[in-house]
């Protein structure tokens, strides 16, 4: 089995933001926090998702070249990430930034459903890198993650 590649992590966590927006779009059971985070934040949204994602499955390709260890260290990871981050925003105040008020407004409206949500994108991001690196060629990796990206943006700025 291949190593991932930042190439395969950054467009799986493309594709797989794309189908989360594709479901936010669609879906009469999202909450409004959700949708308020692309409506207000946009561009900025969609990239510190994607990066967070990135960030996450790349630490995981680092403890581990086994992929089914893999998938554990990136839930892991994501636990100790959003736990971390929340004890850290209920520890200072967030007033004078939109975007830390605002992750504190949807961690208390979605709770610990997002340690759930989070893993699920983080594994689906592993899932798809590495279908990709085993599947196609770096220039249809690049040739979706573009289209991916376009798809996406359509979204981004529906909300």
């Amino acid at each position: 089995m291949s190593s991932h590649t930042l190439l395969t992590l950054a467009v799986g966590a493309i594709i797989v933001e794309s189908i989360g927006l594709i479901l936010i779009y669609f879906s009469a059971l999202t909450r409004k926090t959700i949708r308020q985070w692309y409506n207000e934040f946009t561009l900025g949204a969609y990239t510190v998702d994607i990066t967070s994602v990135l960030i996450g499955t790349y630490l995981a390709t680092l403890f581990t070249p086994n992929f089914y260890l893999q998938l554990l260290c990136v839930a892991i990871i994501g636990i100790v990430h959003d736990t971390s981050f929340g004890m850290f925003l209920n520890s200072i105040n967030t007033k004078s930034s939109k975007i830390l008020e605002f992750f504190k407004k949807y961690a208390k409206e979605y709770g610990k459903k997002i340690l759930l949500v989070d893993a699920v994108i983080l594994i689906s991001t592993l899932l798809v890198s590495n279908f990709l690196l085993n599947h196609l060629s770096n220039a249809n990796i690049i040739f979706i993650g573009l289209l991916s990206i376009y798809v996406s943006l359509l979204f981004v700025y529906s909300f």
